[in-house]
């Protein structure tokens, strides 16, 4: 993703989403299965530093926005 403007349509729009973990396991199901609202998040604001709560395959990270791409 390269806004969050980007990944708020795909989340609108029932896009399937992938962590593009930076360093995977073997056999992860990266699946994203929640996105901790985005509704606060100005559209204009840097995503490269801001962090994101999702949920995967029963785990949990804080990503960044360029490490989530489509399915």
């Amino acid at each position: 993703m390269r806004s969050f403007l980007e990944l708020k349509t795909a989340i609108t729009n029932g896009v399937p989403l992938v962590w593009n973990d930076p360093d995977p396991i073997k056999g992860t199901d990266y699946t994203i299965t929640y996105i901790e609202p985005l509704d606060e998040i100005d559209d204009d604001e840097d995503p490269m530093g801001y962090p994101i709560l999702i949920q995967y395959g029963g785990s949990e990270a804080q990503v960044y926005l360029h490490e989530i791409i489509l399915k």
